[in-house]
């Protein structure tokens, strides 16, 4: 009888093992050069694991979407278009241009595994009203005194920048987060699929820093691995046929639609 599979996550050792087939480091159980125990090892899983975890947020693989509560943001004390409240890593500030009145390392601060918000919705702090949808503005946030909501939202210098709000309000932040970290070959690697996509990007980084000259063959082994989980992923939401990826870099030419 079949043993029933807990996850759908392959460990680290997964990829390592693949790893070392790629290199032809498996004369020996457990690997001549690349072996658990090697102090590079595990570093080079993990400059592989962030590398297609970076990759696959670029390309829009939901890997590393998810949602975020902020609750209680405190409302601003005077009404100042130029006033900011400031949502950070270390907390909430209100700052104003003449600095009376400002304040820092308030509560909430970011989510600490945040890497990127994307969507932002608010609401007044104690309610379950539905969530009002806020406007990301990459110019600056519009130029008016504070109002009962903070109406919209800017990210710079890894903060979230609002004017305020004559009340407490809680966000709702859709974005990018940084999965968990790896320590050790035994960790499983939080991505669904990506074990040949980690093992040939590990053997690229490890082939790299011997000076191999097919270590970039390997980098683009890697790529096209995720590509495959890119296209997974652009099935899945637009529930039709993708089109293929040009030969324009890959050492050829596109043909000419005729």
């Amino acid at each position: 009888m079949p043993v029933l599979v807990t996850t759908a996550y392959n460990t680290v050792e997964g990829s390592v093992l693949r790893a070392r087939a790629i290199l032809n480091d498996m004369e020996i159980q457990g690997g001549d050069v690349l072996t658990d125990t090697a102090p590079f090892t595990m570093q080079f899983a993990m400059i592989a694991y962030e590398a297609v975890q970076k990759q696959l947020a670029i390309l829009g693989v939901e890997v590393n979407v998810d949602y975020f509560w902020v609750i209680g943001l405190p409302t601003m004390p005077i009404n100042d278009p130029e006033g900011r409240l400031v949502l950070y890593d270390a907390g909430t500030a209100i700052t104003y241009p003449n600095g009376l009145n400002s304040s820092s390392a308030m509560v909430p601060q970011l989510p600490v595994n945040l890497v990127l918000p994307l969507k932002l919705w608010e609401r007044q702090t104690g309610t379950t009203n539905y969530p009002s949808a806020m406007k990301q503005r990459n110019g600056g946030l519009n130029t008016m005194t504070q109002q009962t909501f903070l109406v919209d939202w800017e990210w710079v210098a890894d903060s979230i920048q609002f004017r305020g709000s004559l009340q407490s309000q809680d966000i709702k932040i859709k974005g990018e987060k940084q999965l968990a970290p790896i320590a050790s070959v035994n960790d499983p690697v939080p991505i669904r699929g990506a074990t040949n996509a980690v093992a040939w990007e590990l053997a690229s980084a490890f082939a790299l820093s011997r000076g191999s000259p097919i270590a970039a063959g390997m980098d683009k082994a890697g790529q096209d691995e995720i590509f495959a989980l890119q296209q997974l992923s652009v099935r899945r939401r637009q529930r039709k046929h993708s089109r293929r990826r040009p030969y324009r870099g890959y050492g050829g030419r596109q043909s000419p639609v005729l």
